[in-house]
């Protein structure tokens, strides 16, 4: 009887696990987004002769933040951002530097004096960096690669990101190209699996945290790639 019994709390649980199936994977994608790329043929023309300008980085006021763990992480990028131009060829001027010159009133009016006193060919200023682009969808694809949708997917936030350059020619003053790159998640399909529904309290509270939006590790090799096609762009 012992075993009998056994045998049959074996087969129940056996039964409800068969009857409990794995929550499914799904596949979500983005289309990727066409940069804005606009360079003057002056531009294009001078780096055709000049293989090595002389240039430097700026960064939009509106850029700079208080937040120490901010700042750290923009100079970690704008790092970035000079190392690959350094690899292409160009003279990286320092900075900081730079902007005590422009502080001068004379070399803030006179773009002569300041070419002069900086030794620099052409500013590039970061103009816009945004690591917090929402993107949601209520598509995903199954496992057998049918489209579905799901109301509790338009719930789930994923963060892109966007930057921005424009490039002035010191020597003629002129405004030359202006440069807008696009980080878009899951381009090539993310897996997930489906949750829980979130009450509406609990989705306030998600939306109130506020945090790096896209990894730091991608948003990094995003501003690689983004520098290598701009310098790719200023030369055509």
């Amino acid at each position: 009887m012992k075993k009998t019994l056994l045998i049959g709390i074996g087969i129940a649980i056996l039964t409800v696990a068969c009857g409990t199936p794995l929550s499914s994977l799904r596949t979500v994608k983005f289309s990727d987004k066409k940069d804005e790329i606009t360079t003057t043929p002056s531009l294009s023309e001078y780096l055709s002769t000049n293989q090595n300008p002389k240039i430097v980085l700026r960064t939009s006021a509106r850029l700079i933040s208080d937040n120490v763990t901010e700042k750290e992480q923009n100079n970690y990028l704008y790092n970035t951002i000079e190392s690959e131009l350094l690899k292409s060829g160009f003279i990286v001027r320092d900075r900081q530097l730079f902007e005590k010159i422009v502080t001068n009133s004379d070399n803030n009016t006179n773009y002569e004096n300041l070419k002069q006193k900086s030794d620099t060919d052409l500013i590039i200023e970061l103009t816009n960096l945004d690591r917090s682009i929402i993107y949601q969808t209520n598509t995903y694809s199954d496992e057998k690669g049918q489209e579905k949708t799901s109301s509790m997917l338009a719930e789930r936030i994923f963060y892109g990101a966007t930057i921005e350059f424009k490039v002035v020619m010191i020597n003629t003053n002129e405004f030359a190209g202006i440069y807008k790159f696009n980080y878009v998640p899951c381009v090539d399909g993310c897996e997930i699996r489906p949750a829980k529904r979130l009450t509406k309290r609990e989705l306030d509270e998600v939306k109130k945290v506020s945090y790096e939006a896209v990894e730091e590790d991608k948003l990094i090799e995003f501003a690689k790639n983004a520098t290598r096609q701009l310098i790719l762009e200023m030369r055509n």
